[in-house]
């Protein structure tokens, strides 16, 4: 006779369930010291889902955002997201702002200038880090809000 403690110990834990929404880490930046750049966050959400798009359609939904902690080397702009695509809920009247599949956020980057303390004669590496904050629906349910960490690394070049 096989035990409850024994067949419990027989019966498999699934697996966590594959990432819904997970982000491509941006190629490395090269900007010089004073100079702008741009990086490109690639969002990929799971087929069958979608996540809101920013703006969001409604004040109560949670819209994709990107969150950026600034250096004092190294200052983001505010992230230019890209228009959302209508989504109806079936038995909804109006469509949702969504985004689907892969999208991409603009990241604006400025650089100090090398006259600024911390800015050193030489190229440097940093890396902002990031969040991306979300809430992932398919036709049925919404997930409950979560985030994925963002790094963006950029190369500082000395200004000549």
């Amino acid at each position: 006779m096989i035990g409850p403690f024994v067949l419990a110990a027989l019966v498999q834990v699934p697996a966590s369930p594959p990432a819904v929404v997970t982000v491509t880490p941006p190629e490395e930046q090269g900007i010089q010291a004073g100079g702008r750049a741009e990086a490109r966050v690639v969002v990929k959400i799971k087929e069958g889902f979608h996540v809101q798009a920013n703006p969001a359609s409604e004040p109560f939904l949670v819209p994709a955002r990107l969150e950026v902690r600034d250096d004092e080397r190294l200052r983001a702009g505010p992230p230019r997201y890209p228009t959302g695509k209508p989504y109806r809920l079936r038995g909804s009247s109006r469509d949702l702002s969504t985004y689907e599949g892969t999208f991409v956020i603009r990241l604006p980057l400025e650089a100090a200038l090398r006259s600024r303390p911390g800015m050193p004669s030489e190229p440097m590496t940093l890396v902002l880090d990031a969040t991306l904050h979300y809430q992932a629906c398919d036709d049925r349910v919404c997930l409950k809000p979560s985030s994925v960490p963002v790094r963006v690394p950029v190369r500082i070049e000395p200004k000549r």
